[in-house]
């Protein structure tokens, strides 16, 4: 890192502050996972880190959410994805500005970490750059999960909407066209469901998992989208005086239900549509590392780069999905959102199914937040 990058580092919290984020805006280019994958070999002694629980929120289940598997596989993952760049190549330049050495070092030294996962017992030890937008003080929080739907890799009279891949031709065209039959009988159907809804919800995710008659399930990883910009289904709903003022996907599943003929009418709404390939793989982020419940999060990497320590204070969801206060938490930059925009803007992902979901719909709320750096990183910059 040369000493006029270091001095942009110490200037980041003002920059910071210069582009405040759009939480509905959605970026066409952007996607959920990518195609980066990296073998569990790399991170050594972590385990088994398939099996963390949905209710990694739920105080009344476990009382401390913070595992230390978790943050050694977080951490690991981290240095293992930084250690594949250029270690002087600077990350996140409308933000921290910083390289990847820099990080490396940072999340080297968060491993050999024994003390408590608060700002005040961080502190001495780590430059805490302060997250958040505008004249508002703190980061907005909001989950994101992994739906599971039933499918069969063949047609029928039962299951008979198409999970398409991407083509190699015709890729712009919006849902509308879609439904009406543009891709049909092209090949490029990979297999089908009997839920609409629960399709189109994958397609919001951008992910999902398919459930087949025989138990098996194989997961659905994004092969692109036809770039087409989101529209919100329920607020569109709301606004016909379709469903009630406070929409919920509940809601808009009954209403669906109770209205198949306008099925197609209202997703179309949203024209933007999401191609899937399959895989035995379990989901991965677009980082290339394995997802962490309640630990990995969804950035706008122009401002937060990919193998960043953010220490934030979490909403913590109840069984019964109330909001019942905050805690403090690592989180690990390893993904990207098409809604998560600005400096201040983070999604956390809540697992796999129906209790990941409703914790994912409970998330939202606001919190403090600080990218963590190695302070004698810091210290060096201001004797410079």
């Amino acid at each position: 890192m040369t000493n006029q990058q270091l001095a942009k580092l110490l200037l980041c919290g003002a920059c910071l502050t210069l582009f405040p984020g759009h939480a509905d805006q959605f970026s066409s280019n952007a996607n959920r996972y990518g195609d980066q994958t990296l073998s569990l070999e790399s991170f050594g002694d972590i385990k088994n880190y398939h099996s963390v629980s949905a209710s990694f929120l739920d105080k009344n289940i476990n009382k401390k959410s913070i595992q230390p598997w978790q943050i050694r596989l977080g951490l690991k993952s981290a240095i293992a994805y930084l250690k594949r760049s250029n270690p002087n190549q600077t990350v996140a330049r409308k933000g921290l500005n910083v390289t990847n050495q820099a990080l490396t070092d940072t999340a080297s030294i968060l491993l050999d970490w024994h003390g408590d996962y608060t700002p005040e017992a961080m502190r001495g030890h780590f430059y805490l750059q302060r997250l958040y937008r505008g004249s508002l003080d703190k980061s907005k929080f909001t989950g994101y999960y992994t739906p599971i739907i039933t499918a069969q890799l063949h047609r029928d009279d039962k299951y008979r909407y198409p999970i398409y891949r991407s083509p190699n031709f015709g890729r712009h065209l919006s849902r509308a066209k879609i439904a009406a039959g543009a891709l049909n009988n092209k090949g490029l159907e990979i297999a089908w469901t009997n839920d609409p809804v629960g399709l189109f919800y994958v397609h919001i995710q951008g992910s999902g998992i398919l459930k087949l008659a025989s138990g098996k399930k194989i997961s659905l990883k994004f092969d692109g989208s036809n770039d087409k910009g989101y529209k919100s289904i329920a607020t569109h709903m709301k606004n016909k005086g379709l469903i009630a003022s406070n929409p919920s996907r509940n809601a808009v599943k009954k209403w669906l239900d109770n209205h198949p003929d306008k099925m197609d009418s209202v997703f179309n709404i949203n024209p933007r549509f999401i191609y899937f390939t399959l895989s035995e793989k379990n989901t991965i982020t677009s980082s290339g590392t394995p997802i962490i419940t309640g630990h990995t999060v969804a950035v706008d990497t122009n401002y937060i780069p990919f193998g960043a320590v953010i220490l934030a204070e979490v909403p913590i969801i109840n069984s019964r999905g109330e909001a019942v206060g905050n805690e403090w938490r690592l989180l690990f930059s390893q993904d990207r959102g098409n809604a998560i925009i600005g400096p201040a803007r983070m999604d956390i992902y809540t697992g796999i199914g129906e209790a990941a979901r409703e914790k994912a719909n409970s998330l939202t709320g606001y919190g403090k937040a600080y990218l963590l750096l190695n302070r004698p990183l810091i210290e060096g910059a201001m004797a410079v």
